[in-house]
């Protein structure tokens, strides 16, 4: 009997040109059988997690060591006589209870959320009226002020700290010359730093004029994604432009917004520098936030245990910012 041939089969018994058609179609990723191509899946799913691992490794060498030895530190008494003799004096929460009976520890604490919280909303409001500002100027005025910025925000903040020391001298600055030949209020031998109020005012302008310049630039580079057609037809629709600005920008930008203000908050959580060289905590401990206190504890008194333990509370202040960025992250993600 003659053997029937397969239409979709040539005289040569090669694939019909359909079969060799869908061949050639198939990806590469469908080549090999069920099980190779779920090892593909699987390696590529698991190809991200193993290119953190050199990040991972240096976040717990640089971070995990320091803070155990904090916490360990918090519940010791360690002043310069344990030092010197190199001995361990476990006390358990006596320090905690130490800084949770001081009520100047709790005024601390208040006034460095405060101030965190005043500082970053001014921030981001200049900075974010700045990068509003730069969308509309030239191209050569907003090279210019972005380059002023930059200067601005290069400035080493010791450095910064002691211009501003010098500019609000209560001789010879040249701030209390220029009120005294503006306006009508006589300002010489003006003392900014001998009372509280103007003390907060000094460190509050130097803080945010140097945090101004991040928060404009990267709002700027966020408006640039903005596309001008969804302006255009704003405009259209007859929204002005503080509408323009709450129902196009900000929702666009709320992920660049939302991240510059929790840094903005855990920066000026942590503020040191600034306060010390302007005031060292003064006057009266007027100014003292809570990493001053800490230092003070520190290397003032010698009671380093207790020091522990007020670092550790600003360290869980701090990561109650960031559990609250994060909370804001993934819901953000989920809206979208």
């Amino acid at each position: 009997m003659s053997s029937v041939r397969d239409p979709q089969k040539s005289r040569e018994g090669r694939p019909a040109p359909a079969e060799v058609a869908r061949d050639r179609g198939r990806g590469a990723g469908d080549i090999g059988g069920p099980a190779q191509r779920r090892g593909r899946r699987r390696a590529d799913r698991a190809l991200p997690y193993v290119l953190l691992v050199p990040s991972v490794i240096a976040i717990v060498g640089l971070l995990a060591y320091p803070l155990v030895t904090l916490l360990r530190m918090s519940f010791q008494q360690l002043g310069l006589a344990e030092l010197i003799q190199r001995k361990t004096v476990w006390v358990g929460f006596d320090n905690y209870a130490t800084i949770i009976s001081d009520r100047f520890f709790w005024l601390v604490t208040a006034r460095t959320i405060v101030f965190a919280f005043v500082s970053a909303g001014l921030t981001m409001a200049i900075g974010t009226l700045i990068a509003l500002l730069m969308r509309r100027l030239g191209r050569g005025m907003r090279l210019l002020v972005s380059i002023g910025m930059l200067l601005a925000w290069a400035t080493p903040v010791a450095s910064a700290a002691v211009l501003y020391r010098w500019l609000f001298d209560s001789e010879f600055g040249v701030v209390n010359q220029l009120i005294t030949l503006l306006t009508p209020w006589d300002f010489t031998s003006h003392a900014w730093f001998f009372d509280s109020w103007s003390a907060w005012a000094v460190i509050l302008l130097l803080v945010v004029w140097q945090a101004v310049p991040f928060v404009a630039l990267t709002v700027y580079a966020g408006l640039t994604s903005i596309p001008s057609e969804i302006y255009e037809a704003a405009k259209i629709d007859g929204a002005g432009a503080w509408r323009q600005f709450w129902g196009v920008t900000a929702p666009m930008i709320r992920p660049v917004l939302l991240i510059l203000l929790t840094l903005s908050l855990i920066w000026d959580l942590k503020v040191f520098t600034q306060v010390y060289i302007l005031t060292k905590g003064g006057p009266n401990k007027g100014t003292t936030v809570l990493n001053i206190y800490t230092y003070q504890e520190g290397f003032g008194v010698s009671r380093f245990g207790v020091a522990a333990a007020a670092a550790v509370v600003m360290v869980a202040i701090t990561l109650a910012v960031t559990v609250w960025y994060v909370r804001n992250m993934l819901r953000l993600g989920e809206e979208l």
